[in-house]
């Protein structure tokens, strides 16, 4: 017998752990863990492509479950249906959901609602450790579990909800094969995600890091009543009538959204309207032009706002979003100058002029 089976053997603990916790498998441990999961696990191991973190719960710090998490299945028709996005979306956002490959209570351990526990804590704690070793964050987990084996009853006291079951393919070397085993889908939203922002129109600033983006667009009210179209309706359109083929209007509408998107020059606003997908074209309003949803160029774009009326133009927008009660934080914008003339002689500096606004007010 193998030295770790040994120290596993004959181990029977059946009263509920007071201190039981779930954390990363460190660096040093990793190879115990792969050799534990390979020899325990039904389906073995071999490892995982790409993101991956692994875990272990431990009971005064002695191993009693392993659990390992991987990228999202590539294909899943009922956890797709189920969030509702495009083909386009899925592929861009999939690696917002994150699967449960395994998980594993080590042998002869026997701890009520060890299972469901363990799945908790981990959970918990999920969404912040991708964040922190990956670089973005993840609000759905997946996990697929086998009928004929087990009923998934830790997974729903863990707080897991059943979404039907796959067809019964898996993925090899690109390809998909039928074994004729469909498993059950099992999701569970991590930490207040909101799995419906995977089918959102526009990627919310929670999911693109903020770094850009300062409002959520599917937020906004852009087309419907009351909303921005009606109000830039009142500005009068500073070009010929003759020639015309996109309305003031829609111009307006998507040189504001690439502002707000982080977009700061002419030529970054026309390159961020022509990347728009064709739903995210469709939540502007965008004319459809045979298949396809029509958007500006960027001269055009230029032509516009440097002829517009500014004052009345922030006179719309300011009325705009007031009404919208947008919640931006205590933001300041600040804007500096030199004033001319101010400096003389060789040493003496000019005369800054400095002004600052509160976002919000």
């Amino acid at each position: 017998m193998h030295t770790e089976q040994a120290q596993i053997a004959g181990r029977i603990v059946s009263n509920w752990p007071t201190h039981l916790v779930v954390r990363l498998v460190r660096p040093e441990e990793r190879a115990r863990w792969k050799t534990l999961m390979a020899t325990y696990h039904y389906l073995g191991f071999r490892g995982v492509v790409g993101e991956a973190l692994y875990y272990v719960a431990c009971l005064d710090d002695e191993w009693v479950a392993l659990l390992g998490w991987a990228a999202a299945a590539w294909m899943c028709r009922a956890r797709d249906r189920w969030i509702g996005w495009t083909r386009a979306q899925q592929w861009e956002r999939l690696r917002f959901v994150v699967n449960n490959v395994r998980f594993l209570i080590l042998p002869d351990v026997r701890i009520p609602n060890l299972a469901s526990k363990t799945l908790a804590l981990n959970t918990r704690r999920l969404a912040a450790d991708w964040q922190a070793v990956y670089g973005h964050p993840v609000v759905l987990a997946e996990t697929f579990v086998d009928p004929e084996r087990f009923a998934g009853t830790a997974y729903r006291a863990a707080g897991w909800q059943y979404r039907g079951q796959t067809q019964g393919f898996a993925r090899h070397a690109h390809h998909y094969v039928y074994h004729g085993h469909p498993k059950a889908l099992w999701v569970r939203p991590l930490n207040g995600g909101r799995p419906q922002d995977l089918a959102a129109p526009f990627l919310s600033p929670t999911l693109s890091g903020g770094a850009l983006t300062v409002v959520d667009f599917n937020a906004l009210n852009w087309i419907g009543p009351g909303g921005l179209r009606d109000r830039l309706h009142s500005l009068i359109d500073p070009r010929h009538r003759r020639g015309i083929r996109h309305s003031i209007v829609q111009v307006l509408i998507l040189a504001l959204a690439a502002v707000v998107a982080g977009q700061r020059s002419f030529v970054a606003m026309g390159d961020w309207i022509q990347d728009l997908a064709p739903d995210q074209r469709a939540a502007f309003g965008c004319p459809r032009w045979g298949d396809t949803f029509k958007v500006p160029s960027e001269p055009t774009v230029r032509r516009i706002l440097q002829k517009m009326d500014a004052d009345a133009l922030d006179r719309v927008l300011n009325q705009w979003l007031t009404a919208e009660e947008l919640r931006v934080g205590d933001g300041i914008a600040v804007d500096g100058k030199s004033l001319r003339g101010s400096a003389h002689g060789p040493r003496k500096r000019p005369v800054h002029l400095l002004s600052a606004l509160i976002h919000r007010t």
